[in-house]
């Protein structure tokens, strides 16, 4: 071959080899789940299926175990590009989009079957608000109820007098219904919540059963306190604008793949959530049950809150109300039997 043709050759070679490297899109995405836990392997399992069926144009590379730091941090890294993406639970999505986490008001609930009932009608609407907001979303996974636990026994408004219960950082109507409460919460990031437990600091969590068993703070609690405070759920969000780089083909092929593992997580989270719950009464952890005229005191005043929230425009009030009208919907149907 004459030096021409070489060079030629070379050119379109590496010509090729460029646009094959241009065309692969690598999205990096944050998570406080630990490494080896069923979620990190379902999302790598669902990364390699992306990655084949896109002929290798789009990866994942996940950072787990909380290593790009707390959610704040992490929606920093996301707004200069270092990150694309994040799992969040529903207290952090309100930073996002002010109604993604109102599926979640502490208190709202009374059982699981109302949280479903009121979910699976507006679901799409919040999913697509977020989507509007710029972030790309495959559904929400439903994690239980998060529950009081505590190293003394919670049952009147006067047990909670005095408590250093932690609230993730960002979650201002949590922080509201406990301050309604007489509570003054401590806020700090969820890897920061095992140090506070053993340097006392705080003496009480709110998380769901789950949460409780996979960072062990269990260990340093006693009680739990058996009222829903808050339905739970966590999303993928996924910067627009790094998500659009995509090719539309393959955009396709990453929502289904990804919307398909968060149905399966969705699927599981409420039996895993029931099963931590049994699993830490099994370890020791005593279950105290409050008054039920006492427990309902609770939620009025939480409810007065989230009211004063939404008329300060903290939150859509349309959208609260509507959730109210959805609860109360469910539980005249459900005191009306079949």
């Amino acid at each position: 071959m004459n030096m021409v043709k070489f060079l030629i050759a070379f050119a379109l070679l590496a010509g090729a080899t460029f646009q094959a490297q241009a065309q692969t899109e690598t999205l990096k995405i944050a998570t406080i789940a630990p490494e080896g836990s069923s979620w990190m392997q379902d999302m790598r399992a669902g990364a390699k299926a992306i990655e084949q069926h896109t002929d290798g144009r789009v990866r994942f590379k996940f950072y787990g175990g909380g290593v790009q730091g707390n959610d704040k941090q992490v929606q920093r890294k996301m707004r200069t590009g270092q990150l694309h993406g994040g799992a969040f639970t529903s207290g952090a999505m309100n930073q996002f989009q002010p109604e993604a986490d109102l599926l979640s008001l502490p208190l709202l609930f009374e059982s699981i079957e109302e949280a479903r009932y009121v979910r699976e009608r507006l679901e799409g609407e919040m999913r697509q608000k977020l989507e509007e907001a710029g972030f790309v979303n495959f559904g929400f996974a439903a994690a239980g109820f998060a529950y009081m636990m505590s190293n003394k026994p919670l049952r009147t408004l006067a047990d909670l007098d005095g408590r250093k219960i932690w609230l993730p950082e960002g979650d201002a109507v949590g922080f509201a219904a406990l301050r309604a409460l007489g509570v003054a919460p401590v806020m700090m990031p969820v890897t920061d919540v095992m140090t506070g437990l053993q340097t006392e600091l705080l003496d009480s969590v709110a998380v769901p059963p789950v949460g409780a068993v996979v960072f062990q703070w269990h260990t340093r609690l006693e009680f739990i306190t058996d009222v829903p405070l808050a339905y739970v759920y966590a999303a993928l969000l996924i910067d627009r604008k790094a998500f659009e780089r995509i090719r539309p083909e393959d955009q396709q092929v990453v929502r289904e793949v990804m919307e398909g593992i968060y149905r399966n997580f969705d699927r599981s989270g409420v039996d895993d959530d029931q099963e931590a719950l049994q699993a830490l009464l099994d370890s020791g952890l005593e279950l105290v049950e409050p008054d039920p005229a006492e427990a309902a005191q609770w939620r009025e005043i939480v409810n007065r809150s989230h009211r004063q929230l939404a008329e300060n425009g903290q939150f859509d009030l349309a959208l609260l109300e509507r959730m109210q009208a959805l609860i109360g919907e469910f539980r005249r149907g459900a005191a009306a039997g079949p």
